[in-house]
């Protein structure tokens, strides 16, 4: 119909009329519940000068004709920092994700929620080092499980060894072993 329109029909339990446009440094997207008529959502995104992205969603619901959700974010990264902010809950809490490369083989990250009711929760703060024997990755998060990973290439084929424990309790020890060809 037009350069950079892509329309779109998913069905299933629901059935969903899709549309989604680019152009130039924005890129939207709009979707209907054509089975049950009960929502219309939307969402934009672009990118602005000095490596900035502002966005944002909104979505009605045609059945209480009022606004369902809307949220908006912004990112930003500049040199071996990166962060990104975004509304959650009709702006009844903010997301905050950073990350820091410290240097071409450590980089450090973390996500955080702020809000009315909790000042600052903790979903997650890792790490990844690039070492010569792989890719090791850990995190900890706040449900207190300790996560690390480490994954290497053997003979064009990714190895990913990977480990899981809440705390210190060994008895919820999980692992686990995956092969990418």
């Amino acid at each position: 119909p037009a350069p950079g329109l892509k329309l779109s029909f998913k069905g299933g339990k629901g059935a969903d009329l899709g549309c989604d446009y680019k152009t130039g440094n924005f890129v939207g997207t709009a979707k209907l519940d054509v089975k049950d008529l009960s929502k219309v959502s939307s969402s934009g995104c672009m990118s602005v000068s000095g490596g900035a992205i502002v966005g944002g969603d909104v979505a009605y619901s045609l059945k209480d004709s009022a606004l369902s959700s809307y949220n908006v974010g912004f990112a930003y990264g500049s040199g071996p920092l990166y962060a990104a902010v975004t509304s959650g809950n009709k702006f009844g809490s903010v997301n905050l994700g950073l990350m820091y490369k410290v240097n071409d083989e450590i980089t450090l990250a973390s996500s955080t929620v702020h809000s009315s009711s909790k000042t600052c929760d903790v979903l997650g703060v890792g790490g990844s080092y690039k070492a010569s024997f792989g890719d090791v990755k850990a995190k900890f998060d706040s449900g207190k499980v300790i996560s690390a990973s480490l994954v290497k290439d053997v003979c064009k084929t990714k190895v990913t060894l990977s480990g899981s424990m809440v705390g210190a309790d060994t008895s919820t020890f999980k692992y686990g072993l995956g092969v990418t060809l």
